[in-house]
């Protein structure tokens, strides 16, 4: 049997949140996680672009309702689902985001239509969802998003237990890195709220020179400490991804003492790093280092 070869290591490495996860809910997460991580390793592995696979490894967390994403999202001070996304490109440096999105089902997939088919980063709530409708995309109910467990949360009033935000970042064949967020926010927030992920810089980055970063966790705080950007330094001064990782730990509570946030790092040669200051984080990845795929919730 012949051995694919590369002309760069691939790599993969996902998040389904940062927080409190409960015991009955790891099993759930790193499972949701390590699927992800699958599709995107599949397409990297054909040849497909970062950007293609971070994209789909976002999109099958979107669909799945044990994650703070697309269908199983939180819901609002009015009981209805508001998300935000955002995705960047490594090699050009251009970013899409949406955010305030209530009747589309994959935020990140209009993240990049964004990136691709306008002049612009962001586009929200009300333009974008027109955008999303001149795209050919199809409309559905902000119900469809809402599932009996977010239900149950909101007449509670439970906080959830972890913001369990979903991304991804990817280095392909080509050398070419990616980077995307995807949300549904946090729990009661006052409608409009928009939180880090769909924010470069924040939640996210990409350059192919140094690495590509996304984060997840408490969004104001993460904005606070430009948390995203503080990640991208780190590379660009020379850590590996493991060692970025570690590193932004003390950075971080430097910025935000009582900070609760995740991250995951991938870098130009194709190393992994994942941390947190939160109890734990939910992850996979697969690199062509390691060979097979790795997960958890620690």
């Amino acid at each position: 049997m012949s051995r694919t070869t590369y002309r760069h290591p691939i790599a993969i490495i996902v998040h389904g949140g940062a927080g409190d996860i409960p015991k009955e809910r790891t099993e759930d997460a790193e499972a949701g996680c390590r699927e992800a991580a699958r599709v995107g390793w599949e397409l990297l592995s054909q040849g497909a672009s970062a950007l293609d696979a971070v994209e789909a490894a976002v999109r099958v967390m979107e669909d799945n309702p044990a994650f703070n994403a697309g269908r199983g999202s939180v819901l609002n001070a009015q009981g209805q689902v508001e998300m935000d996304a955002g995705i960047m490109d490594g090699e050009t440096r251009r970013v899409g985001a949406v955010t305030l999105i209530q009747h589309f089902k994959h935020p990140i997939s209009l993240a990049r239509k964004v990136m691709e088919s306008t002049p612009h980063h962001i586009l929200g709530a009300t333009g974008a969802e027109a955008f999303a409708l001149k795209m050919g995309c199809e409309p559905v109910e902000n119900a469809f998003f809402i599932t009996e467990r977010r239900r149950r949360q909101f007449q509670q009033r439970l906080q959830a237990e972890t913001a369990d935000t979903v991304g991804a970042v990817a280095l392909d064949a080509a050398g070419r890195l990616a980077a995307a967020n995807s949300t549904g926010g946090v729990n009661f927030k006052l409608p409009g709220r928009i939180g880090d992920s769909p924010i470069p810089g924040a939640g996210f980055f990409a350059d192919n020179r140094f690495g590509a970063v996304a984060t997840t966790g408490q969004g104001e705080h993460i904005m606070r400490a430009g948390l995203g950007w503080v990640l991208m330094q780190l590379l660009e001064a020379g850590f590996s991804a493991p060692e970025a990782a570690a590193q932004g730990v003390g950075r971080f509570q430097n910025q935000a003492p009582e900070g609760r946030a995740g991250w995951i790092l991938v870098d130009a040669a194709g190393q992994v790093g994942v941390a947190h200051t939160t109890r734990n984080i939910a992850f996979a990845w697969r690199t062509f280092e390691s060979g097979r795929c790795i997960s958890g919730v620690r």
